[in-house]
């Protein structure tokens, strides 16, 4: 069946987002798909409170235009609701994008004919207790626990399920899922998951101790984190959003979320295809390049 209303959720803040629109409106109008325009909301303080939830919203699909964040903030507004998302990249790295700006007019038709896979990805359901309210979050990347404004390192102590894992003395301590593993985890040594996998990442920054490396842990058992006693104060991050404060008396629990991310890709998209393009993996570095990879 072909699509009849998407949602396009755009950042207009990136370079190419006017004639992305352009080439992206026409293609809807010739083609008589109804269409509902939304903009992404700035970074502040208070972003994560402030996304609003969208899940009521009726389409057959949601375009996100823009980066690697805009899909990300695209699916915290659309959470739970089933729409799978399509992600337009105009943008830097688009590791979690299919189509490529330039290529809207080309490749939209296949879309709208529903030419395309989707990749239900995993989640996070994040419980803070301890603080002066308990506090809830969500995130398609990863959830963190960092020093914050805090100038010192913070001792943090993890578990697994009911086993005690270990105590780290960092700069802060990364949960990633699979999708994730491509984001902040890998900027702190982390390894890549294949999105297929059902694992998640814990992941140190900057430990003291240089043997703390990153544990890949099954996604069926909640992670538990808090700061030791003697530890300084610390913050609670959601993809990158700041969600609540960190004290001694806080207990973090990180388990997957039921509200899983459908995300559209056209049939050829390859994830390693990805890698390789992404991050400019060539072998050796002196081997000629595959000239069928871009």
């Amino acid at each position: 069946m072909k699509i009849s209303k998407v949602i396009i959720v755009i950042n207009r803040t990136k370079p190419h987002a006017k004639q992305t629109a352009r080439t992206l409106r026409a293609v809807l109008e010739r083609e008589r798909v109804r269409q509902e325009w939304l903009e992404t909301i700035p970074p502040q303080r208070n972003l994560f409170r402030k996304l609003g939830d969208l899940r009521g919203q009726e389409a057959d699909l949601v375009i996100a235009c823009g980066g690697d964040g805009t899909l990300l903030q695209t699916a915290h507004r659309f959470r739970g609701s089933g729409i799978p998302i399509l992600g337009i990249n105009i943008g830097y790295l688009g590791f979690i994008t299919s189509i490529r700006g330039e290529s809207v007019a080309r490749d939209m038709w296949r879309i709208l004919n529903n030419e395309f896979v989707v990749s239900e990805r995993t989640a996070l359901d994040l419980t803070i207790e301890g603080g002066k309210k308990p506090s809830t979050g969500w995130a398609l990347n990863d959830a963190v626990i960092t020093r914050g404004d805090n100038p010192h390192l913070i001792s943090v102590s993890a578990r697994v399920g009911q086993r005690p894992l270990t105590n780290y003395r960092c700069d802060g301590l990364i949960v990633a899922t699979p999708t994730g593993s491509t984001a902040y985890s890998l900027a702190a040594g982390g390894p890549i998951i294949s999105p297929e996998c059902t694992v998640l990442t814990i992941t140190p920054i900057c430990p003291q101790a240089l043997t703390n490396r990153s544990v890949v842990v099954n996604s069926t058992e909640a992670i538990e984190i808090q700061l030791d006693a003697a530890s300084g104060p610390g913050e609670v991050q959601v993809d990158g959003m700041p969600l609540a404060e960190a004290t001694p008396k806080t207990t973090l629990r990180i388990e997957a979320s039921g509200d899983t991310v459908p995300i559209a890709f056209l049939p050829e998209i390859n994830y390693y295809d990805i890698l390789t393009e992404k991050l400019k993996w060539r072998g050796d570095g002196l081997s000629k390049p595959d000239p069928n990879v871009a």
